[in-house]
């Protein structure tokens, strides 16, 4: 399974990411086969990311699938808060912001086998140029 951040939702993320504070939401988008393509990403507090009602809400009303959550924190109570049903089977994405001001992100599936745990991806790709750039 590879990760593929598209522009705009890679934009959005570098941005937060690069004012340093805390930051955690859903990353929106399609899977194409092995590929999940991240298209947009929607910010939320863990309270509301973690509701169902929320979760289904978003999706319904945003028209892509929710292919997963992001944190800018990846410490190890934020990795505990997201095994958890709702979110088996999706994508965690944590991200940290290198010296030179580039996103240095980590994907793991949630999933679940008697337990929940974490299985890297693959691969994580980073669009970087567009038709407009």
């Amino acid at each position: 399974m590879e990760l593929i951040i598209l522009q705009e939702a890679r934009k959005e993320l570098l941005l937060r990411a690069c004012s340093g504070r805390p930051a955690q939401g859903y990353l929106l988008g399609r899977q194409t086969g092995p590929g999940l393509f991240v298209e947009k990403v929607i910010y939320l507090s863990w309270p509301e990311l973690l509701k169902a009602e929320t979760f289904f809400r978003v999706e319904q009303n945003r028209g892509l699938d929710i292919l997963g959550v992001f944190s800018l924190d990846s410490s190890p109570v934020t990795m505990k808060r997201v095994l958890r049903p709702l979110l088996a089977g999706k994508v965690f994405l944590s991200l940290a912001v290198g010296a030179r001001g580039e996103i240095k992100p980590r994907a793991r599936m949630i999933e679940f086998d008697r337990k929940f745990c974490f299985r890297p991806l693959r691969r994580i790709i980073l669009e970087m140029e567009g038709p407009d750039d």
